[in-house]
């Protein structure tokens, strides 16, 4: 048995490895670097050049329509990447860090496996003004174009600055060794890829990818690809030793009666302090006292008058996003978000050659608690818990990765949520690849009125009289991806019993059996750049073997002419089901779009009809279903850009004119960004569905990754007060917050 998995590993090590170069670099005098824009003999004299030759989108290592080489080069402190492009029209502007906009201009990107064992992918990207986007990229388990598995939410301290030329334009990159993690040692062997995006305008203005490694769809290996090692010989890097004081205040009021005035309260003032200390480059110890994880920016409002389980969020806050790779589930098991208002938070993060552990513990004042069914959840916010999460991470090589889960969150009265579980990911040759994850949950409910409710799932209680029970979930996923063909097939389990706690489970007892299966094509013609036909069946069941869902998917996703993506979506219910309500055969459609006709107009939104159950009806019933959504950003010069945006959903009744809900949400984002760093953005929102209107005004100034300075409010609108309804909207609440978060580094 034991010779067998060793062959095993053996055949799976052997597949899916790229040709590689090998470049030994040669060591140059931090003195020789100057960080200006400008690629300088001295610079150049030592380095490397890496040619981008595979454009990967729209064609398919097809060769790119203007020529983009890179240079890397190293001092004993940092690597040194510069960029030389060849264009015809450059277009760029300014942005915040880690704006999507950047995306849809002239861009270069860096792809960095530090530890060479495709755990995952650091990236940099920057333009000509500096402005930056940072993220970690993993092995991605969807389906869609759209499922690259890249994430933004990790920061890390780097240096760029570009210039335009005669030729195109020059960008100069410089990554501290002490700003990312790689394995202990003075001698290093890094795979790096480059890339470049830019509107190409010898293709109607299609957004071109191209990189320096060819791309290969039939391998399972998507973060393997990278076709050169550099070598660095005598690097130096000090262990960091960070501390991150903060202060902020606010002061905020509110009016229940249209004349009285706003009554603010006393100001609130806030501080506290994060350190970071690095044992090696390996080992890292994080922890905040008071810390404070306010975000700056109102997420994007969801329509949610429909949805019978709770919605989440993504995570803004940088504590919990450093090393979030590394909790990289397809299940949500774990949501950070569910730690709301800690009043201390500690982490520690190991990354060896072959393997990670990553521990979190944090002491929550506010804890949200939810409580899933088979169709509905049900959530309120609870009180003190202790919070821990132990996750461990074994890559054995770039293609077997084994890990193991321990959750634990204890409330005040005896009360808990414990979790476990262990999970895999291997790939074989031929684009195979098997991903399995298993989980058993614990729990206590503690005796509260967090939830109220009287419903019932099997022989337990919705609501919460301290009730035990034990559960477990799984999911399994084998899928086959070549150069035209995708295919994957699913299963997920979930028992009535199973929670959470720290993560976002919405519902349970639930079998679901998926196939899908697509067609892809890349023409890479005029009026066809690429397409894609694919089709899905999922077959749904309860833990009692009863019947809950069958519904069979079609879709279509084409590339064309003015950089414009269409995706249209048909499905077909043959059976579905919700609470005591069965509902057979019935359909709807769904078009996305994107667009960018011009440099400075992108155009975005989609639109849905057919049937749909109103799910929180007392008993539900099928509607008629119409919904449409679109954003338009218009950047009118290099500083400033504005974005407005509409959503509107709508569901009428099958026999009246009466609609279950009927409503929209606008909002108008307006941004002006004086440089990289300093940018004042307003805000305003219009909700139909609450009939309330909100502005936020903000000024921010963030020179790196963790310090930042903001001053701004919020303005809450109401036309219907206690004792009057106004013919026009008035404030409600009111609320002014300032915030200044210095790093300081030892």
């Amino acid at each position: 048995m034991k010779k067998a998995f060793l062959f095993l590993c053996l055949v799976i090590s052997l597949t899916c490895f790229s040709q590689q170069t090998v470049l030994n670099l040669v060591k140059t005098q931090k003195s020789e670097f100057i960080l200006d824009g400008i690629l300088s003999d001295s610079e150049l004299k030592n380095a490397f050049p890496i040619e981008i030759i595979y454009e990967h989108t729209p064609g398919y290592n097809t060769i790119p329509s203007y020529k983009t080489t890179g240079y890397v080069n190293y001092s004993e402190e940092f690597v040194y990447i510069a960029f030389k492009a060849y264009r015809d029209e450059v277009i760029a502007s300014i942005h915040s860090r880690d704006n999507f906009s950047l995306f849809s201009e002239d861009y270069v990107n860096i792809h960095i496996d530090t530890y060479g064992d495709a755990r995952n992918n650091l990236g940099f990207s920057a333009n000509i003004y500096g402005s930056q986007n940072d993220g970690v990229r993993v092995e991605s388990s969807g389906f869609g174009r759209q499922d690259s598995g890249w994430s933004l939410d990790p920061n890390f301290e780097w240096d760029s600055l570009g210039r335009l030329t005669e030729f195109g334009y020059e960008v100069e990159v410089m990554i501290p060794f002490s700003a990312i993690p790689f394995p202990n040692g003075k001698d290093q062997q890094w795979k790096l890829k480059v890339s470049t995006g830019y509107r190409d305008q010898k293709k109607q203005g299609s957004t071109a990818r191209a990189y320096s490694s060819k791309l290969d769809n039939d391998s399972s290996c998507k973060l393997c690809q990278i076709d050169h090692t550099i070598v660095m010989k005598d690097i130096s890097y000090k262990k960091n030793l960070d501390f991150l004081p903060y202060v902020s205040s606010n002061i905020s009021g509110e009016r229940q009666k249209l004349y009285d005035r706003i009554n603010y309260v006393s100001p609130k003032i806030n501080y506290g302090i994060g350190v970071n200390l690095e044992i090696n480059k390996n080992l890292s110890l994080e922890a905040t006292l008071n810390p404070d994880f306010s975000q700056v920016e109102a997420d994007v409002t969801k329509i949610d008058i429909n949805s019978p389980t709770a919605i989440n969020y993504p995570e803004r806050r940088p504590f919990f996003n450093r090393g979030i790779d590394v909790l990289d589930y397809t299940m949500d098991v774990i949501y950070s978000r569910s730690i709301n208002n800690p009043s201390f938070a500690s982490k520690i993060l190991n990354q060896g050659k072959k393997s990670r552990i990553y521990m979190l513990t944090a002491v929550d004042q506010d804890s949200p608690y939810i409580v899933p069914t088979q169709f509905e959840s049900f959530s309120g916010v609870g009180g003190k818990s202790f919070n821990n999460i132990l996750r461990y991470q074994n890559i054995i090589n770039p293609n077997i990765q084994v890990g193991a889960l321990a959750t634990n969150r204890l409330y005040e009265g005896d009360a808990y949520g414990n979790l476990v579980g262990l999970d895999g990911l291997l790939k074989f040759s031929g684009g195979w690849k098997f991903e399995l994850e298993y989980f058993n949950s614990s729990n206590k409910e503690p005796i509260s009125d967090w939830i109220d409710s009287d419903k019932k799932f099997g022989d337990y209680t919705v609501a919460l009289d301290g009730e035990n029970f034990t559960g477990n979930a799984i999911y399994s996923e084998l899928r086959r991806d070549t150069n035209t063909w995708r295919s994957f097939m699913r299963y997920t389990g979930i028992s009535p019993t199973f929670r959470a706690d720290n993560g976002f489970i919405v519902e349970n007892d639930i079998k679901r059996y998926e196939i899908w299966h697509g067609f892809y094509k890349y023409p890479d013609k005029k009026l066809l750049r690429n397409y894609r036909v694919s089709a899905r069946y999922d077959r749904e069941y309860s833990y009692s073997n009863k019947l809950k869902r069958s519904a069979f998917e079609a879709y279509f996703t084409i590339l064309t002419i003015l950089n414009t993506d269409i995706f249209y979506n048909y499905e077909h219910a043959f059976y579905d089901s919700h609470l005591k309500s069965e509902f057979e055969n019935f359909t709807s459609h769904y078009v996305r779009f994107s667009t960018k006709p011009y440099d400075f107009l992108n155009i975005s939104g989609g639109f849905g009809t057919g049937n749909e159950i109103a799910y929180r009806e007392e008993i539900p019933e099928l509607g008629d279903r119409f919904s449409f959504n679109t954003s338009i950003e218009v950047t009118l010069n290099n500083n400033l850009r504005i974005k407005p945006s509409i959503n509107l959903s709508r569901l009428k009744k099958l026999d009246s004119e009466e609609y279950f809900f009927d409503g929209y949400i606008a909002r108008f984002d307006v941004r002006y960004q004086f440089t990289s760093s300093l940018n004042l953005r307003v805000i305003s929102e219009y909700n139909e569905f609450s009939d309330q209107f909100f502005v936020q005004p903000l000024i921010s100034w963030r020179p790196n990754a963790d310090t930042i300075f903001y001053v701004g409010g919020n303005q809450n609108y109401i036309d219907e007060f206690v004792d009057y309804n106004s013919p026009n909207y008035r404030v409600n609440k009111s609320q002014l917050f300032l915030k200044f978060q210095y790093l300081i580094k030892s």
